[in-house]
C-alpha cells in the first residue's frame, strides 16, 4: 500500500521510498474561484430549470407512492415549468454553448394499468 506525503511543508531532501505519492499544492490549484453570480434571463433560466428538476423529484414520489391525482396534478405542473424553460432557454442572449435536449416525460395517469398490463 503507498504512502501519501503532502510536500507543501517539507523542507529538506529526505529519501521517499518509491511507493510513496507526492502531493504538491501550487497555489494556483488551491484558490477556489466561486461562480459569478447570475442576472437577469439567466438568473431566471437556471430557477426555472430548479423548478423543473424539483417537479421531477416529486414525480418520482408520487409514482412511488401510487397516488394518481398527485402524479396527475404534477404531470399538469412539470408542463408548464418545461414551457416555461423552453421559453426562457430561447431568449438567452448568447445562446448557451450547451443544447437544452428533450425534456419530455411519458405520461400515463392510470399507473397500475400503465406498468401491469401489457396492449
Amino acid at each position: 500500500m503507498p504512502t501519501i506525503k503532502n510536500m507543501a511543508n517539507q523542507t529538506g531532501d529526505a529519501p521517499l521510498s518509491s511507493e510513496c505519492l507526492r502531493c504538491y499544492l501550487d497555489p494556483a490549484v488551491r484558490i477556489i474561484k466561486k461562480p459569478a453570480p447570475l442576472s437577469g434571463e439567466r438568473l431566471l433560466t437556471e430557477q426555472a430549470l430548479r423548478l423543473v428538476m424539483v417537479l421531477d423529484a416529486e414525480l418520482r414520489t408520487a409514482r412511488a407512492d401510487w397516488n394518481q391525482d398527485r402524479f396527475r396534478r404534477v404531470m399538469v405542473t412539470r408542463h408548464k415549468a418545461v414551457l416555461r424553460v423552453f421559453r426562457r432557454w430561447s431568449q438567452l442572449n448568447p445562446q448557451p454553448s450547451v443544447a437544452l435536449g428533450n425534456l419530455r416525460r411519458r405520461y400515463h395517469a392510470n399507473l397500475s394499468g400503465y406498468l401491469y398490463h401489457p396492449k
